[in-house]
C-alpha cells in the first residue's frame, strides 16, 4: 500500500474570474468547511506598517477583487480528514487569481493530485496551470505562463 509523502502537492490555475462570487463558489466547491489561517490581512502582505488591515478573509477578497493591481496570498485549512488539505488563492498585480488546492501526495504516484488539478481546472474553465511540490506560484500571469512552459519541459525528461 503506497504511504503519503509527507508534505504536500500543490495544484494552480490561472484564470480572469477575479471576482468575490466565483471566489466563492470556488471554495464552497473545494473546501465547503473551511477555516482561515490567519488571524488579519495586511496590505502589502506581511507589511510592517500595512496601509490595511482587515480582519477576515471576507475583506481581504473584496478589497483585492476592487484593487486588480495588489498581490496576495489567502489560505483556508481543509478541517474534514481527506486528501484535499485545504485552498490557496493568489491575487495576481494584473488582475488575474490564481485558484490553488494543496493536498496529499504518495509521490511519484501522481493519482491524488492529478485528480484535483483535473477538478480545478473543469470548475476555473481554464487550462492554464501546474502541479508542484511545496511551491508557491508567481504573483503575476505573464510569470505564471512562463512557469507552466518549464513545468512541462521538466516533465518531459
Amino acid at each position: 500500500m503506497d504511504e503519503y509523502e509527507g508534505y504536500f502537492a500543490d495544484c494552480y490555475v490561472l484564470t480572469d474570474k477575479r471576482t468575490e462570487s466565483f471566489i466563492e463558489e470556488f471554495l464552497d466547491h473545494f473546501v465547503p468547511e473551511r477555516r482561515e489561517t490567519a488571524d488579519e490581512y495586511e496590505v502589502p502582505q506581511y507589511a510592517d506598517n500595512p496601509v490595511e488591515n482587515f480582519k477576515t478573509a471576507r475583506e481581504a477578497v473584496r478589497f483585492l477583487v476592487e484593487n486588480k493591481s495588489v498581490k496576495h496570498s489567502l489560505y483556508w485549512a481543509n478541517p474534514i480528514k481527506s486528501e484535499l488539505r485545504g485552498a490557496e488563492i493568489f491575487f495576481t498585480d494584473d488582475g488575474y487569481v490564481i485558484m490553488g488546492i494543496y493536498c496529499e501526495t504518495k509521490y511519484p504516484d501522481t493519482e491524488i493530485e492529478d485528480k484535483i488539478f483535473k477538478n480545478i481546472k473543469e470548475f476555473c474553465g481554464s487550462e492554464e496551470g501546474y502541479i508542484t511540490y511545496e511551491e508557491t506560484p508567481p504573483h503575476n500571469s505573464e510569470e505564471f505562463r512562463e512557469k507552466i512552459k518549464s513545468t512541462k519541459v521538466q516533465h518531459r525528461l
